[in-house]
């Protein structure tokens, strides 16, 4: 939707924390009781609250204002 959202809007703001759970489906809150074993057992590489998934996340932040621009 960010095509429709530009044609009324100067800029995008994107909250990261919250962009990151949605994509992974977590919440942040109740993560740091298992995330510690995901990392260890390779499941995902870092934490996703601190180290931004640039494939994931950063690839939905690129593509939103391209989609715009469209």
């Amino acid at each position: 939707m960010a095509d429709q959202i530009a044609a009324h809007a100067d800029f995008f703001s994107f909250g990261t924390n919250d962009l990151t759970q949605t994509t992974f489906g977590l919440s942040r809150d109740d993560s740091s009781r298992f995330l510690p074993t995901y990392i260890q057992n390779k499941i995902v590489s870092d934490d996703p609250f601190q180290v931004l998934d640039r494939d994931g996340v950063g690839q939905l932040c690129v593509s939103a204002p391209s989609a715009a621009a469209a």
